[in-house]
């Protein structure tokens, strides 16, 4: 699986700190609330312990916790080639941290901080070295880059970093305002925060940049959205923490404290750092919100802002057990259901997605196949007849529509996606535009329609249609498909979806092994294998939410022209194949019949559902199963629509059974 590349910017130091005795040294508070701390003058007066932390500072910090939650972290900070430089090196690759894009000083200093702890005080003796901040070019262009504290002699490397994002405005930029950051202002850093993904600060520090008030929240993230960034993060301390995407704002509390926090230290680095993980791995912003707080509380249970940093798995085993009302809450915007909900209901069983988008081309076809005038108004009629069927809402959970479709009205002048939603049915959209040749690649095709997809699906959108379905086809030989193939395919597939998200569509993905062909089951387990590896990998480096994303996929079968294998060993290869090469974390799974009998497709169905419950909702998302009886009762004729939706209903039954397990 790709494992996105996140590349932290920002200062490095050495932290010594020095645990004070307390009999040995007191705190005053003066008239103006100011704390100060006081030792002997000119004694030596005995301290309890030092513990040296190295390599930390807002960057350093985030870079290490990029590593812990399985990202390929890097860092780019400046020091000199002294042995604390040495020892931050070789601690950093202890931590799989990529240092290629380190700024080594020869003959200069490594940052070195003193830390003075006195019981839950703190004072930081702090001496900054001058060093040339100059941009270091990674080898790899970095998926998102994390900006956080750096030195006021650092501005050039601002505008440096800029540039590069102007060559590459695919990489996302998080924002981590240090104090420098805050002394420039938004004004002088109006293109940084116009060129940032995303932006983290505290409440206090929103107020600072936005010049709103401090108790209006959602005047801070307006603000903060008005500068450019597309999500907004705001701490609020033991009140908990806010994001918004612009559409709405959530909030999540604090975790709770297991016991009372050693170091609070770096505490915003991991919160910082976890959200842009989550994100970068393709997680919804509800699930980066949930994550974060977890790492945080962790990181104030230890000494140093590295120590208490997770991985994804603790964080998901603590976030398993986290009490009844961790979970994040809708403040202000939008009610509409999130993608996860939209696709989580198009998957719940004992229901399934009814395909009905075929182009233009196809169904004309196969109404000549049964005598059936090919006309705008027979095609609205022949769709009339499956939107109108009674009792289909218990079977059906969405329906996939073809443009012309989506634009029809039924006799009594509602158009059909509003008639499917008020049965309960989610509308749903085929957006590609069909398959062309691959230059160069004899026998093989690449699916097109991406250009003016992004303002298709804002249409769609308005039109009320919450799902679309994008299809590419894989024809199998010996030698084929081609890597090429699937390298083309899988790039349009993942650039879809991610259109379809940023457009509030969840996407479903349709990698087709075409059935028609002479090759065996085992042949079919090999190319479903490279095609779902590549696609995978695909939708995570363009960072596609998986937990609001459906694969609708072939069984694994062999080829039409050959022996058919049973209904169990079918189900055992598909399974198979989807343990060990689907994310875990994928919404769910709809088979397509591609091909199949209707009776074929139902048993092979019902055989993968009595294998158990499996790690994703699993379920159908059938066309010609389920159309061709139908298509042949009808025959384009009014009088025959009652008993062709009666056949209709019962396929839908039928299908609908297969998803329940069945008693051997």
């Amino acid at each position: 699986m790709h494992k996105p590349y996140i590349l932290a910017i920002g200062d490095i130091v050495t932290d010594a700190f020095i645990k004070l005795k307390e009999d040995e040294a007191q705190v005053d508070e003066d008239e103006h609330g100011n704390k100060h701390l006081i030792l002997p003058f000119g004694t030596k007066p005995p301290y309890d312990h030092v513990d040296i932390v190295q390599a930390v500072g807002p960057s350093p910090n985030a870079a290490v916790s990029f590593a812990r939650l399985g990202a390929h972290s890097g860092l780019m900070a400046y020091m000199g080639d002294d042995l604390p430089g040495k020892d931050m090196l070789s601690y950093l690759g202890e931590e799989n941290v990529d240092t290629s894009t380190m700024s080594v000083t020869e003959g200069m200093k490594s940052n070195y901080w003193y830390v003075l702890r006195y019981g839950a005080e703190r004072t930081i003796l702090v001496k900054q070295e001058a060093y040339d901040y100059k941009w270091q070019e990674p080898a790899q262009v970095p998926d998102w880059i994390y900006l956080s504290a750096l030195d006021g002699a650092s501005w050039n490397l601002h505008a440096e970093l800029l540039a590069y994002l102007r060559k590459h405005p695919e990489t996302k930029l998080v924002f981590q305002p240090g104090t420098f950051h805050f002394k420039w202002g938004a004004e002088k850093l109006a293109e940084v925060y116009a060129r940032s993904y995303m932006v983290c600060m505290n409440k206090e520090e929103a107020a600072d940049v936005t010049g709103r008030e401090l108790d209006d929240l959602e005047a801070l993230f307006d603000g903060l959205h008005n500068l450019g960034s597309e999500v907004v993060v705001i701490t609020d301390g033991p009140k908990g923490s806010y994001a918004s995407d612009g559409k709405k704002i959530i909030s999540i509390p604090n975790y709770p404290d297991p016991k009372p926090p050693v170091d609070r230290t770096g505490a915003g680095d991991a919160f910082a750092s976890t959200i842009t993980t989550a994100l970068a791995q393709g997680e919804s912003l509800e699930t980066a919100l949930t994550w974060a707080p977890i790492n945080s509380m962790n990181v104030c249970q230890h000494l140093g802002a590295q120590a208490g940093l997770l991985s994804k798995d603790a964080i998901l085993d603590l976030l398993a057990n986290a009490p009844d009302d961790y979970k994040p809450s809708l403040i202000s915007g939008t009610h509409e259901p999130s993608l996860e909900d939209v696709a989580q209901k198009l998957l719940e069983n004992p229901k399934g997605i009814f395909a009905a988008d075929e182009s233009g081309g196809s169904i004309a076809k196969r109404f000549v196949q049964y005598g059936v005038e090919d006309s705008e108004e027979m095609r609205r009629q022949y769709r009339q007849l499956f939107f109108t069927t009674p009792d289909i809402e218990h079977g059906l959970s969405g329906a996939i529509l073809f443009d012309e479709t989506a634009r029809q009205k039924a006799d009594d002048g509602t158009p059909f996606p509003e008639l499917l939603a008020s049965r309960g049915i989610i509308p749903g959209i085929k957006v590609d535009k069909g398959i062309v040749p691959l230059p160069g690649f004899e026998g093989e095709g690449v699916t097109s329609g991406l250009d003016g997809l992004p303002d298709r699906l804002a249409e769609y959108h308005s039109m009320g249609l919450r799902f679309a379905k994008w299809r590419a086809a894989f024809t199998v030989t010996d030698t084929l498909p081609s890597d090429a193939a699937i390298a083309a395919n899988v790039h349009a597939l993942a650039r879809y979806a991610l259109d379809c998200q940023q457009a509030g569509i969840v996407p479903i993905v349709e990698p087709e092994i075409v059935h028609d062909g002479n090759f065996t089951i085992e042949r079919a387990r090999e190319v479903s294998a490279r095609v779902l590896d590549a696609l995978f990998e695909e939708l995570a480096l363009l960072g596609v939410n998986r937990q609001a994303a459906i694969l609708k996929t072939s069984m694994v079968l062999a080829g039409a022209q050959v022996e058919q294998s049973t209904p169990a060993e079918v189900a055992a290869a598909t399974i198979d194949i989807f343990a060990h090469h689907v994310p875990h974390d994928l919404a769910g799974i709809v088979f397509l019949s591609g091909g199949q009998t209707p009776e074929q497709a139902t048993a092979n169905l019902q055989a993968i559902t009595n294998l158990g419950e499996q790690t994703w909702p699993i379920t159908f998302s059938f066309s010609r199963a389920l159309q061709e009886p139908v298509l042949e009762t009808w025959g384009g004729q009014r009088e025959n629509t009652a008993h062709a939706q009666q056949t209709f209903a019962t396929l839908v039954q039928a299908n609908s059974n297969a998803t329940v397990r069945q008693a051997s």
